[in-house]
Protein backbone atom coordinates (compact mmCIF):
# COMPACT_ATOMS: atom_id res chain seq x y z
CA UNK A 1 0.00 0.00 0.00
CA UNK A 2 1.50 3.31 -1.08
CA UNK A 3 0.45 6.91 -0.39
CA UNK A 4 2.37 9.67 -2.16
CA UNK A 5 1.28 13.27 -1.74
CA UNK A 6 3.01 16.12 -3.54
CA UNK A 7 1.80 19.69 -4.01
CA UNK A 8 2.17 20.16 -7.78
CA UNK A 9 -0.58 22.81 -7.91
CA UNK A 10 -2.93 20.68 -5.79
CA UNK A 11 -5.00 22.17 -2.99
CA UNK A 12 -3.15 21.86 0.36
CA UNK A 13 -6.41 21.21 2.26
CA UNK A 14 -7.13 18.24 0.02
CA UNK A 15 -3.56 16.95 0.43
CA UNK A 16 -3.92 17.15 4.19
CA UNK A 17 -7.28 15.34 4.14
CA UNK A 18 -5.81 12.54 2.03
CA UNK A 19 -2.81 12.22 4.33
CA UNK A 20 -4.93 12.29 7.48
CA UNK A 21 -7.23 9.60 6.08
CA UNK A 22 -4.30 7.38 5.12
CA UNK A 23 -2.73 7.57 8.59
CA UNK A 24 -6.03 7.39 10.51
CA UNK A 25 -5.83 3.63 11.32
CA UNK A 26 -2.85 4.47 13.51
CA UNK A 27 -3.25 8.08 14.63
CA UNK A 28 -5.54 11.10 14.48
CA UNK A 29 -3.68 14.07 13.02
CA UNK A 30 -3.58 17.82 13.59
CA UNK A 31 -1.62 20.43 11.66
CA UNK A 32 1.02 22.61 13.27
CA UNK A 33 2.42 26.02 12.36
CA UNK A 34 5.47 24.16 11.01
CA UNK A 35 3.43 21.83 8.75
CA UNK A 36 4.69 22.20 5.18
CA UNK A 37 2.85 20.22 2.51
CA UNK A 38 4.96 21.64 -0.31
CA UNK A 39 7.57 19.03 0.66
CA UNK A 40 7.15 15.30 -0.13
CA UNK A 41 4.70 13.33 2.01
CA UNK A 42 4.60 9.57 1.57
CA UNK A 43 3.94 6.29 3.32
CA UNK A 44 4.63 2.81 1.95
CA UNK A 45 3.51 -0.38 3.74
CA UNK A 46 3.95 -4.07 2.93
CA UNK A 47 1.91 -6.89 4.47
CA UNK A 48 4.19 -9.89 5.03
CA UNK A 49 1.53 -12.21 6.40
CA UNK A 50 2.49 -12.08 10.10
CA UNK A 51 3.64 -8.45 10.32
CA UNK A 52 3.79 -5.13 8.45
CA UNK A 53 6.90 -3.24 7.38
CA UNK A 54 7.08 0.16 5.75
CA UNK A 55 8.58 3.61 5.64
CA UNK A 56 7.16 7.08 5.99
CA UNK A 57 8.07 10.64 5.03
CA UNK A 58 5.80 12.76 7.21
CA UNK A 59 5.41 16.52 7.64
CA UNK A 60 5.58 18.35 10.94
CA UNK A 61 2.34 17.40 12.67
CA UNK A 62 0.68 16.32 15.91
CA UNK A 63 -0.44 12.70 16.14
CA UNK A 64 -2.79 11.40 18.80
CA UNK A 65 -3.85 7.85 19.56
CA UNK A 66 -6.60 7.98 22.14
CA UNK A 67 -7.67 5.15 24.41
CA UNK A 68 -11.03 4.85 22.66
CA UNK A 69 -9.35 4.25 19.27
CA UNK A 70 -7.30 1.44 20.81
CA UNK A 71 -10.37 -0.03 22.49
CA UNK A 72 -12.44 0.23 19.32
CA UNK A 73 -9.79 -1.48 17.18
CA UNK A 74 -9.02 -4.15 19.78
CA UNK A 75 -5.47 -4.60 18.46
CA UNK A 76 -2.63 -5.89 20.60
CA UNK A 77 0.31 -4.89 18.45
CA UNK A 78 3.68 -3.21 18.86
CA UNK A 79 4.83 -0.52 16.43
CA UNK A 80 8.52 0.37 16.22
CA UNK A 81 9.52 3.50 14.29
CA UNK A 82 13.21 3.81 13.44
CA UNK A 83 13.80 7.55 12.94
CA UNK A 84 16.34 8.45 10.29
CA UNK A 85 15.49 12.15 10.19
CA UNK A 86 13.44 14.72 12.08
CA UNK A 87 12.33 15.28 15.65
CA UNK A 88 9.28 14.43 17.75
CA UNK A 89 8.26 14.72 21.38
CA UNK A 90 6.61 11.50 22.58
CA UNK A 91 4.10 12.02 25.39
CA UNK A 92 2.92 9.04 27.45
CA UNK A 93 3.30 8.76 31.22
CA UNK A 94 6.66 10.38 30.63
CA UNK A 95 7.91 12.69 27.91
CA UNK A 96 10.76 11.69 25.59
CA UNK A 97 12.47 13.21 22.55
CA UNK A 98 12.97 11.19 19.36
CA UNK A 99 15.50 12.26 16.73
CA UNK A 100 17.45 10.56 13.95
CA UNK A 101 18.91 7.32 15.30
CA UNK A 102 16.14 6.86 17.84
CA UNK A 103 13.60 4.03 17.71
CA UNK A 104 10.19 4.90 19.16
CA UNK A 105 8.29 1.97 20.64
CA UNK A 106 4.48 2.09 20.72
CA UNK A 107 2.13 -0.33 22.43
CA UNK A 108 -0.94 0.31 20.25
CA UNK A 109 -3.26 -0.76 23.06
CA UNK A 110 -2.25 2.42 24.98
CA UNK A 111 -2.80 6.12 24.26
CA UNK A 112 0.00 8.40 23.11
CA UNK A 113 0.56 11.88 21.70
CA UNK A 114 3.41 12.63 19.26
CA UNK A 115 4.32 16.25 18.54
CA UNK A 116 6.65 16.63 15.55
CA UNK A 117 7.91 20.17 14.94
CA UNK A 118 10.02 18.92 12.01
CA UNK A 119 9.41 16.64 9.06
CA UNK A 120 10.17 13.02 9.96
CA UNK A 121 11.57 10.11 7.92
CA UNK A 122 11.22 6.69 9.53
CA UNK A 123 11.24 2.96 8.86
CA UNK A 124 8.41 1.06 10.56
CA UNK A 125 7.62 -2.46 11.68
CA UNK A 126 4.31 -3.54 13.21
CA UNK A 127 4.23 -6.84 15.10
CA UNK A 128 1.41 -8.62 16.94
CA UNK A 129 2.36 -9.09 20.58
CA UNK A 130 2.07 -12.86 20.17
CA UNK A 131 5.25 -12.83 18.06
CA UNK A 132 7.10 -11.52 21.12
CA UNK A 133 5.49 -13.86 23.64
CA UNK A 134 8.55 -16.11 23.85
CA UNK A 135 10.61 -13.18 25.14
CA UNK A 136 10.53 -11.91 28.76
CA UNK A 137 9.29 -8.49 27.64
CA UNK A 138 6.96 -6.13 29.44
CA UNK A 139 5.62 -4.56 26.28
CA UNK A 140 3.29 -2.19 28.14
CA UNK A 141 6.29 -0.71 30.01
CA UNK A 142 8.13 -0.07 26.73
CA UNK A 143 5.32 2.17 25.44
CA UNK A 144 6.65 5.58 24.45
CA UNK A 145 10.29 4.68 25.03
CA UNK A 146 12.94 5.99 22.64
CA UNK A 147 15.97 3.68 22.20
CA UNK A 148 19.18 4.56 20.37
CA UNK A 149 19.18 1.85 17.70
CA UNK A 150 22.38 3.02 16.02
CA UNK A 151 24.35 2.59 19.23
CA UNK A 152 22.87 -0.85 19.86
CA UNK A 153 24.14 -3.81 17.81
CA UNK A 154 20.80 -5.66 17.87
CA UNK A 155 18.96 -2.45 16.98
CA UNK A 156 21.27 -1.73 14.07
CA UNK A 157 20.84 -5.27 12.73
CA UNK A 158 17.05 -5.08 13.11
CA UNK A 159 16.96 -1.72 11.32
CA UNK A 160 19.13 -2.82 8.39
CA UNK A 161 17.17 -6.07 8.08
CA UNK A 162 13.88 -4.19 7.81
CA UNK A 163 15.44 -1.82 5.30
CA UNK A 164 16.62 -4.85 3.30
CA UNK A 165 13.15 -6.39 3.34
CA UNK A 166 11.72 -3.08 2.15
CA UNK A 167 14.15 -2.85 -0.76
CA UNK A 168 13.24 -6.36 -1.94
CA UNK A 169 9.57 -6.41 -0.97
CA UNK A 170 8.27 -6.15 -4.54
CA UNK A 171 10.17 -9.33 -5.45
CA UNK A 172 9.26 -11.48 -2.45
CA UNK A 173 7.20 -14.63 -2.92
CA UNK A 174 4.91 -16.34 -0.37
CA UNK A 175 7.64 -18.94 0.18
CA UNK A 176 10.02 -16.24 1.44
CA UNK A 177 7.67 -14.75 4.03
CA UNK A 178 7.67 -17.21 6.98
CA UNK A 179 11.45 -17.18 7.40
CA UNK A 180 11.71 -13.41 6.89
CA UNK A 181 8.97 -12.55 9.34
CA UNK A 182 10.35 -14.96 11.96
CA UNK A 183 13.82 -13.42 11.59
CA UNK A 184 12.52 -9.86 11.79
CA UNK A 185 10.44 -10.67 14.89
CA UNK A 186 13.38 -12.34 16.65
CA UNK A 187 15.71 -9.45 15.86
CA UNK A 188 13.17 -6.94 17.16
CA UNK A 189 12.70 -9.03 20.30
CA UNK A 190 16.43 -8.94 20.95
CA UNK A 191 16.54 -5.20 20.42
CA UNK A 192 13.52 -4.65 22.70
CA UNK A 193 15.07 -6.73 25.47
CA UNK A 194 18.06 -4.42 25.49
CA UNK A 195 15.85 -1.35 25.23
CA UNK A 196 13.81 -2.56 28.19
CA UNK A 197 16.90 -2.82 30.39
CA UNK A 198 18.20 0.57 29.21
CA UNK A 199 14.79 2.16 29.70
CA UNK A 200 14.42 0.93 33.25
CA UNK A 201 17.88 2.23 34.11
CA UNK A 202 17.26 5.57 32.35
CA UNK A 203 13.88 6.00 34.04
CA UNK A 204 15.37 5.49 37.48
CA UNK A 205 18.24 7.84 36.68
CA UNK A 206 15.76 10.52 35.57
CA UNK A 207 13.63 10.07 38.68
CA UNK A 208 16.67 10.30 40.94
CA UNK A 209 18.00 13.33 39.06
CA UNK A 210 14.74 15.25 39.46
CA UNK A 211 14.55 14.44 43.16
CA UNK A 212 18.22 15.29 43.71
CA UNK A 213 17.67 18.63 41.98
CA UNK A 214 14.72 19.37 44.28
CA UNK A 215 16.68 18.49 47.43
CA UNK A 216 19.61 20.63 46.27
CA UNK A 217 17.40 23.67 45.58
CA UNK A 218 15.06 23.71 48.57
CA UNK A 219 16.45 27.15 49.45
CA UNK A 220 15.15 28.59 46.16
CA UNK A 221 11.68 30.10 46.68
CA UNK A 222 11.03 29.73 42.93
CA UNK A 223 11.42 25.95 43.10
CA UNK A 224 8.23 24.52 41.62
CA UNK A 225 6.58 23.12 38.53
CA UNK A 226 7.73 25.88 36.16
CA UNK A 227 11.38 25.65 37.22
CA UNK A 228 11.36 21.85 36.90
CA UNK A 229 9.72 22.11 33.47
CA UNK A 230 12.49 24.40 32.24
CA UNK A 231 15.28 22.35 33.84
CA UNK A 232 14.15 18.90 32.63
CA UNK A 233 12.08 19.72 29.52
CA UNK A 234 8.96 18.03 30.89
CA UNK A 235 5.33 19.04 30.51
CA UNK A 236 3.20 19.95 33.51
CA UNK A 237 1.16 16.77 33.00
CA UNK A 238 4.31 14.60 32.94
CA UNK A 239 5.52 16.12 36.21
CA UNK A 240 2.16 15.60 37.86
CA UNK A 241 2.20 11.96 36.79
CA UNK A 242 5.74 11.52 38.10
CA UNK A 243 4.75 12.75 41.57
CA UNK A 244 1.14 11.52 41.63
CA UNK A 245 1.96 8.85 44.22
CA UNK A 246 3.51 11.49 46.49
CA UNK A 247 0.65 13.98 46.45
CA UNK A 248 1.92 16.08 43.56
CA UNK A 249 5.00 18.19 42.87
CA UNK A 250 4.24 21.00 45.32
CA UNK A 251 3.39 18.57 48.10
CA UNK A 252 6.66 16.70 47.55
CA UNK A 253 8.64 19.95 47.65
CA UNK A 254 6.83 21.21 50.77
CA UNK A 255 7.39 17.90 52.59
CA UNK A 256 11.11 17.97 51.76
CA UNK A 257 11.37 21.61 52.88
CA UNK A 258 9.71 20.92 56.20
CA UNK A 259 11.80 17.80 56.83
CA UNK A 260 14.98 19.81 56.09
CA UNK A 261 13.77 22.59 58.39
CA UNK A 262 13.25 20.13 61.24
CA UNK A 263 16.77 18.77 60.79
CA UNK A 264 18.21 22.29 60.85
CA UNK A 265 16.27 23.26 63.96
CA UNK A 266 17.52 20.25 65.92
CA UNK A 267 21.17 20.83 65.02
CA UNK A 268 23.05 23.33 67.19
CA UNK A 269 24.28 26.40 65.35
CA UNK A 270 27.97 27.35 65.22
CA UNK A 271 27.44 29.65 68.20
CA UNK A 272 25.52 27.02 70.15
CA UNK A 273 21.78 26.81 70.61
CA UNK A 274 19.09 26.52 68.00
CA UNK A 275 19.31 28.49 64.74
CA UNK A 276 16.91 31.38 64.32
CA UNK A 277 13.50 30.35 62.99
CA UNK A 278 13.66 33.04 60.28
CA UNK A 279 17.07 31.76 59.10
CA UNK A 280 15.74 28.21 58.84
CA UNK A 281 12.64 29.41 56.98
CA UNK A 282 14.70 31.25 54.35
CA UNK A 283 17.24 28.43 54.09
CA UNK A 284 14.44 26.04 53.14
CA UNK A 285 12.68 28.27 50.61
CA UNK A 286 9.97 29.93 52.68
CA UNK A 287 9.62 33.66 52.13
CA UNK A 288 7.65 34.46 55.29
CA UNK A 289 8.09 33.41 58.91
CA UNK A 290 4.34 33.16 59.48
CA UNK A 291 3.64 30.87 56.53
CA UNK A 292 6.62 28.72 57.53
CA UNK A 293 5.43 28.40 61.15
CA UNK A 294 1.89 27.61 60.04
CA UNK A 295 3.03 24.89 57.60
CA UNK A 296 5.48 23.50 60.16
CA UNK A 297 2.83 23.17 62.87
CA UNK A 298 0.36 21.59 60.42
CA UNK A 299 2.99 19.00 59.52
CA UNK A 300 4.52 18.24 62.93
CA UNK A 301 1.97 19.42 65.48
CA UNK A 302 4.24 21.99 67.17
CA UNK A 303 5.76 25.33 66.27
CA UNK A 304 9.36 25.66 65.04
CA UNK A 305 10.06 27.95 68.01
CA UNK A 306 9.26 25.04 70.32
CA UNK A 307 12.11 22.90 68.95
CA UNK A 308 15.29 22.74 70.97
CA UNK A 309 18.71 22.00 69.50
CA UNK A 310 19.77 18.41 69.98
CA UNK A 311 16.32 16.98 70.50
CA UNK A 312 13.75 15.44 68.17
CA UNK A 313 10.31 16.14 69.70
CA UNK A 314 7.52 13.61 69.40
CA UNK A 315 5.23 14.37 66.49
CA UNK A 316 1.50 14.69 66.92
CA UNK A 317 -0.17 11.41 66.06
CA UNK A 318 3.24 9.87 65.36
CA UNK A 319 3.83 6.13 65.26
CA UNK A 320 7.07 4.22 64.88
CA UNK A 321 6.22 2.74 61.50
CA UNK A 322 5.11 6.13 60.17
CA UNK A 323 8.28 7.79 61.39
CA UNK A 324 10.47 5.04 59.93
CA UNK A 325 8.71 5.49 56.60
CA UNK A 326 9.26 9.25 56.78
CA UNK A 327 12.94 8.71 57.54
CA UNK A 328 13.30 6.28 54.64
CA UNK A 329 11.71 8.74 52.23
CA UNK A 330 13.79 11.65 53.47
CA UNK A 331 17.27 10.10 53.33
CA UNK A 332 19.41 12.10 50.93
CA UNK A 333 22.98 11.10 51.73
CA UNK A 334 23.68 14.82 52.06
CA UNK A 335 23.96 17.11 55.07
CA UNK A 336 21.24 19.63 55.68
CA UNK A 337 21.96 23.06 54.12
CA UNK A 338 23.52 24.73 57.20
CA UNK A 339 25.81 26.77 54.97
CA UNK A 340 22.85 28.86 53.90
CA UNK A 341 21.81 29.71 57.45
CA UNK A 342 22.32 33.21 58.75
CA UNK A 343 23.95 33.27 62.17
Amino acid sequence: MHHNGAQQDRDSARLWDEWRTHVSPFFDLAERDETDLSQPVAMKTFHLGALLVGDVVAPAQDLVREARKSARQGVDHLLIQFYTKGRSRIETRQERLATGGGAVIYDLSQPVTVRSDQAVDAVNILLPRVLLSSEPLRVEALHGQVADFRADAAGQIAFTTIQGIMSCADRLTPQHLPALTAAAARLCSGFLSGAQAQGEEAEWRARLEIRHFIRSHLHNPDLGVELLQRRFGLSRAALYREFAGEGGVQTFIRERRLAAALRLLTRPSARGGRPRVSSVAYATGFTEDKSFSRAFKTKFGFLPSEVRAGEMPAMAGDDKAGRLLAWLRDLTGEPAPEARLAG
